[in-house]
Formats: structure tokens, C-alpha cells, sequence
């Protein structure tokens, strides 16, 4: 899957407005992709970081983008009616609720993976696709890469026999995050907002931007 392709599914000549919720790391490389995309616009940017929103603004400049409407509150952007897409790339305690927002606000939806922070989310992200029937795209990109579909098919014609067990693992070298120390919010952050749908938790100086993952309220693991 790429920006790209995405662009040819609806049409050469249809200008696709995007907005982006969640810009950073691997959100930034989405918005430049989906800028680069040919018939996309970005439109709307969406981050709880104000610095993250400069950084982009440049990016986009860079480009020679028109300029996007840039926000923390992405309930303020949905309600605009020039946003087509919305690419969510935020924690994944957002992921979910800000699909279920998007679709009810008329938004197709381009989703990282995990497309829930729990199976429960999962299913009403399901309902909601089928209640508003509008396209939900969960980024699996090595599902989608040719070596991948070449190897299922090999699986699937027999070419390898019967496979009666799998051995899969994970291995990184990352080390501990630590502790962390109680702070004050940092002013670039709205922390009520970067919490969302999640309980709600003092700050410490260890969550953001990545440490998240290793916490049950916000993430799913590496």
C-alpha cells in the first residue's frame, strides 16, 4: 500500500483532501507521502505537539504545499467538510476512537496498525465501517509487499507441503526506559488531548514520544 496507489483507487483526476492526525515519526512520513502523492492535498494537520506541527508546517513549505490547517483537537478539524481522508498515526489508544470520529463525521480512514487498542475497539471499529460505509484502510504494509503475497500463495497452492507448526520471534537490543520522574506537562504539549479516550494519568518524562508502547492504557507492545 502507498499514497500513491491510494490516489489511483479513486481516480486520476479527483483532488483527495487529507488530513493527518498524529505527525510524528512515522506520521510525518505519511503526511510526505501522501503530499508527494500527486492528486492529494494535505489539508489538516492534527498533533498535541506544537512543535511537531512547526516541523511539518516546514516540511510542507518546503514542498510548496498549500498551507494546511494546523490543530491539537482533531473533534474541530473533523467538522470541516473539505477534509476527504483522515490518516491516523497517533498512539494507539487513539487509534480506534479517532476511526469511529472520522467515519461518523464522513472521513474515509487510513488507520496504522494496530487498528485497535483491544479487541473490543476493534469490533465497534468494524460496526461503524459498516454503519457509514465509508473505506477503512489499516496499515499492514509487509501484508501488502509482494514478497508477502508471493510466499502466502506458495503457502496456499502447497508448493511447501502441509505446515504443521510455525516458529516465529522478535528480538531488539533496546534498552530499559527506565523509571521516569513526575514533571510538570511540557508547554508544547496538551496533554488532556494526547490521553484522549484513555484514563487519565500524572505526566512523567518518560512517555512521550515512543515510551508509550510499554504502557497498558496506551499501547500494544513493540
Amino acid at each position: 500500500f502507498t499514497a500513491r496507489s491510494y490516489g489511483r483507487i479513486l481516480g486520476a483526476n479527483d483532488r483527495i483532501n487529507v488530513g493527518v492526525m498524529g505527525a510524528n515519526n512515522r506520521g510525518k512520513g505519511l503526511t510526505l507521502d501522501f503530499a508527494n502523492a500527486g492528486n492529494t492535498a494535505i489539508t489538516h494537520v492534527c498533533d498535541v505537539d506544537s512543535r511537531v506541527l512547526a516541523m511539518i508546517g516546514n516540511e510542507l513549505n518546503r514542498l510548496k504545499q498549500p498551507k494546511a490547517k494546523m490543530g491539537d483537537d482533531i473533534r474541530r478539524q473533523l467538522e470541516d467538510k473539505d477534509m476527504d481522508v483522515l490518516v491516523i498515526a497517533t498512539p494507539d489508544h487513539w487509534h480506534a476512537a479517532a476511526s469511529i470520529m472520522a467515519l461518523q463525521a464522513g472521513k474515509h480512514v487510513y488507520v496504522e496498525k494496530p487498528c485497535s487498542h483491544n479487541p473490543g475497539e476493534g469490533e465497534l471499529l468494524v460496526a461503524a465501517q459498516k454503519k457509514y460505509n465509508h473505506v477503512v484502510q489499516m496499515g499492514n504494509q509487509q501484508r501488502s509487499s509482494l514478497e508477502t503475497i508471493e510466499l502466502m500463495k506458495a503457502i496456499n497452492d502447497g508448493e511447501l507441503g502441509d505446515i504443521y507448526h510455525v516458529y516465529t520471534w522478535y528480538a531488539n537490543n533496546r534498552p530499559s526506559i527506565g523509571k521516569g520522574s513526575r514533571v510538570p506537562v511540557p508547554e508544547w504539549l496538551n496533554w488532556d488531548l494526547w490521553q484522549g479516550p484513555a484514563p487519565r494519568a500524572d505526566y512523567s518524562d518518560i512517555y512521550v514520544h515512543y515510551n508509550w508502547h510499554w504502557f497498558w492504557d496506551w499501547g500494544t507492545g513493540e
